[in-house]
C-alpha cells in the first residue's frame, strides 16, 4: 500500500536512506546517490513539510520512501518530452528507495504503479522522473513500465555535485 507519510514515518524514511546508501557504499551504487549527503533525514523532512513524502507500507511495515510532486528541475527544459505538459499537469517521481532487505519482492514496481493511480487522481497527464544514468536496473524497471527514455544531461545535484541523469516520461 502506498500512502502519504507522516511525521511518524521520517525515522524510517532516514533509516531507509541510510541502509540503501551503506549497501550501495558496500558494493554496487546504481543510484549515485552520497551518503550523508543525498538522501538524507532533511530529505524527508522537507518532502514532508511540502505534503510531497509518501511510503510504501504491508503488513511488514513501511519497505520503501517515495517523494511526489510537480517540481520539474531546471534541467528538465533542456529534455524532448514526448508529451507536453506543463504544471499541475505533470507528476515527477523524486528519491524512489527500496529497503535492501525488502529488494527483490516487487516493492519498486508495486510503489510505481501505485503513483501512476496517485497521478491519474490529481488529474495529471504525463509522469516524469530521472534516475543517475549507470542505474540500469531503474531504467529497466522504467522500461518494463512504459517509460520512455527522452534524453539526459548533467544535473546539479543536491547543491553539491553534478550528476549525469536521464530522464524518462509516460503517457496517463
Amino acid at each position: 500500500m502506498l500512502r502519504k507519510a507522516t511525521a511518524a514515518d521520517i525515522d524510517r524514511c532516514a533509516e531507509i536512506y541510510e541502509a540503501h546508501l551503506t549497501n550501495e557504499a558496500n558494493g554496487k551504487n546504481w543510484s549515485n546517490w552520497r551518503l550523508g549527503l543525498y538522501p538524507v533525514r532533511a530529505t524527508a523532512e522537507n518532502a514532508l513539510a511540502h505534503d510531497w513524502l509518501w511510503v510504501g507500507e504491508d503488513e511488514k511495515g513501511i519497505f520503501g520512501t517515495v517523494i511526489f510532486n510537480h517540481e520539474q528541475m531546471k534541467e528538465y527544459a533542456q529534455m524532448d518530452w514526448r508529451y507536453p505538459a506543463e504544471g499541475d499537469e505533470v507528476f515527477v517521481i523524486h528519491t524512489l528507495c527500496i529497503d535492501p532487505a525488502r529488494r527483490g519482492e516487487g516493492k519498486a514496481t508495486e510503489m510505481l504503479l501505485s503513483a501512476e493511480t496517485v497521478a491519474r487522481e490529481m488529474g495529471c497527464t504525463v509522469i516524469r522522473l530521472d534516475t543517475w544514468e549507470g542505474n540500469i536496473p531503474a531504467q529497466t524497471l522504467y522500461k518494463k513500465l512504459g517509460y520512455a527514455l527522452t534524453g539526459g544531461c548533467d544535473f546539479w545535484f543536491a547543491n553539491a555535485y553534478t550528476n549525469p541523469l536521464v530522464c524518462l516520461d509516460k503517457k496517463l
